[in-house]
């Protein structure tokens, strides 16, 4: 059984002690880890250059290619209108799956 749905892991006793392990004596081992990750980039490492680059400018954004997707130019007005206002007026077909949540759209007959 795994944790419970909205438990949040607060205790990182790893990298706890690893912050202190690596910040002891004034800051001198993170300095010498880091004087040894820019030495292997300037060698050429590939994985040091990401991972300093990671660090300064952050991780880049994935694209999400979609090949479905019309480009703006080509829709009419009445479709972007549609996509602002949320989709278009009539409703969508039923999803192939069970509804776990929310109204059913099953007609009801009342006796």
């Amino acid at each position: 059984m795994g944790r419970p749905i909205g438990s949040v892991n607060r205790e990182k006793p790893v990298s706890d002690l690893l912050r202190v392990a690596v910040l002891s004596g004034g800051g001198r081992r993170l300095r010498v880890i880091l004087e040894k990750l820019i030495d292997k980039a300037e060698q050429g490492d590939l994985q040091a250059i990401r991972e300093i680059m990671d660090r300064l400018d952050g991780k880049p954004v994935q694209a999400i290619e979609r090949s479905d997707a019309r480009p703006l130019r080509q829709m009419s007005d009445r479709e972007l209108f549609e996509i602002i206002q949320g989709g278009p007026a009539e409703p969508a077909a039923e999803p192939s799956y069970p509804r776990i949540c929310g109204p059913s759209q099953a007609k009801r007959t009342t006796k």
